[in-house]
């Protein structure tokens, strides 16, 4: 039972259902107290354990009903003599560990599963067109060889070859020689290289099916894990909705994280006096305990992106990041710029912030980068709202082509911030070569450094919210 359901939260896995581990020690309770026998029961079971929400559901009902498919084999049925009566029933409801004991129990399969005399009771069970028999057969193979493991295309013939051998191809082909040999049974030697090709078909499309199953997730966790580590301006635009999950499952467990840390910490400490007074009547006894209430002061974020074109692909994922913390950050305003500021807090507010981030990118971006300017407008605009509880993080490459720096506006940020903190997608050997002002800017940041990934981005994100953490 257990491998079943390790198998299954793998499948689950690759359909993009986190479960954690919690989960899955309550599915392994369900299903001993369901058991295996009732499909409809087992499913319900295990979606209330394992599916929170109505998307999780949806995707769990499509990874239990490919996981528990017992079509194989069907067709065969037809063309040789019917099955043992409740015999596709009891493959249906068994799962593949608990098919290999019942084997065992009755003596049909030797040492290693599958082997010992497994050669000729697959060719009877080929004649016969026992479809039970034979899914099982296959399922057990499939455990033996370790299906579960599969990632590439490529390896679909090396597991169809092995699983064909583990329920006992070699044992069959050597029948298939003998009744050759034998001038009195050419029609049966015919008769077992026809089934033969269907065991082989049969086999392949198993290995499709669970390719389909188990190979997604490592497939895209390697895809996902190279657009993480990509400069975030090679990202193609194909991969924008793949970056775009990505983001907000980097944010949701972030925001999980720091949340945790929160509730921790906002119980504060021990009130001895008011719990001795409000125990005396117990002789001192402490049956009731009160604890100091502590406010969590969440970050105020100020997010100022330059959203010119060399950098703009950038900002779409900053953006993207910030709105998606959601309550960790408690005031967000976000504003974009090329030469001027302009806030796009509102844009945010009232799109999806996927729609959002492109509204902002058509209105705001297309003109020539002048952070001179930006910076006075910061200095008209906002800096009367900036105070010790505010982060101001701002991200550009700080090319100013040509134009005054006034870097004189970042020194009265710096003072008057809690922090200024400055994303440069740059490379940090780039820093004040040609038109770049950072190293004008950056003696007036608490952090400057380079960010050009998800990666990056993420780090930066988590040492915000965990300072902000520490601090409150």
């Amino acid at each position: 039972m257990q491998a079943t359901l390790e198998d299954f939260f793998k499948a689950l896995r690759g359909s993009d259902l986190e479960i954690s581990l919690n989960a899955q020690i309550d599915a392994a309770r369900a299903v001993e107290l369901v058991g295996w026998s009732d499909r409809t029961l087992l499913k319900s079971a295990l979606g209330t354990t394992l599916a929170k929400t109505t998307p999780d559901r949806a995707l769990f009902d499509d990874a239990f009903d490919r996981f528990f498919r017992f079509s194989s084999f069907e067709n065969m049925a037809a063309q040789g003599s019917p099955a043992p009566p409740g015999s596709d029933a009891m493959a249906a409801q068994d799962p593949p560990d608990q098919a290999q004991d019942k084997q065992t129990a009755t003596g049909s399969g030797g040492p290693g599963g599958c082997q010992g005399g497994g050669g000729q009771a697959l060719s009877q069970f080929l004649m016969s067109g026992d479809s039970a028999a034979l899914a099982k057969r296959m399922q057990e193979a499939a455990r033996e060889v370790g299906l579960t493991d599969i990632w590439f295309f490529t390896q679909k013939g090396y597991y169809t070859q092995k699983i064909q051998q583990a329920m006992g191809l070699d044992l069959l082909d050597r029948e298939i020689s003998d009744a050759k040999r034998q001038t009195l049974a050419p029609e049966r030697a015919i008769e077992l290289e026809l089934a033969r090709k269907r065991l082989f078909v049969e086999v392949r499309n198993f290995v499709e099916r669970k390719l389909a199953l188990f190979g997604t997730a490592p497939t895209r966790q390697l895809h996902d894990d190279f657009l993480q580590s990509q400069k975030l301006s090679n990202i193609e635009k194909r991969d924008f909705t793949r970056m775009h999950f990505i983001v907000s499952k980097i944010a949701k467990r972030l925001a999980d994280r720091h949340s945790r840390r929160k509730k921790k910490r906002v119980r504060g400490q021990l009130d001895f006096r008011k719990t001795l007074r409000k125990n005396a009547a117990y002789d001192g006894v402490m049956f009731e305990t009160f604890w100091r209430s502590k406010v969590v002061d969440r970050p105020r974020v100020v997010a100022i992106c330059d959203v010119s074109g060399s950098v703009r692909q950038y900002a779409r994922f900053l953006l993207l990041f910030l709105h998606s913390l959601g309550e960790q950050v408690s005031d967000l305003r976000s504003f974009a710029f090329t030469n001027h500021l302009v806030e796009v807090s509102d844009t945010f507010e009232s799109l999806p912030v996927e729609q959002a981030v492109d509204k902002v990118m058509q209105a705001v971006g297309g003109s020539g980068t002048d952070y001179g300017q930006t910076l006075l407008d910061i200095e008209e605009q906002l800096l009367d709202d900036i105070d010790r509880r505010t982060t101001v993080l701002i991200l550009g490459d700080a090319r100013n082509n040509r134009g005054e720096a006034q870097a004189q506006v970042m020194q009265m940020l710096y003072r008057r911030a809690r922090r200024v903190i400055w994303l440069n997608p740059e490379p940090v050997s780039f820093w004040g070569l040609g038109d770049s002002e950072m190293k004008r800017y950056a003696p007036y940041c608490h952090i400057a450094r380079e960010c050009n990934s998800i990666t990056h981005l993420e780090s930066t994100l988590d040492a915000l919210l965990r300072t902000h953490s520490a601090s409150a």
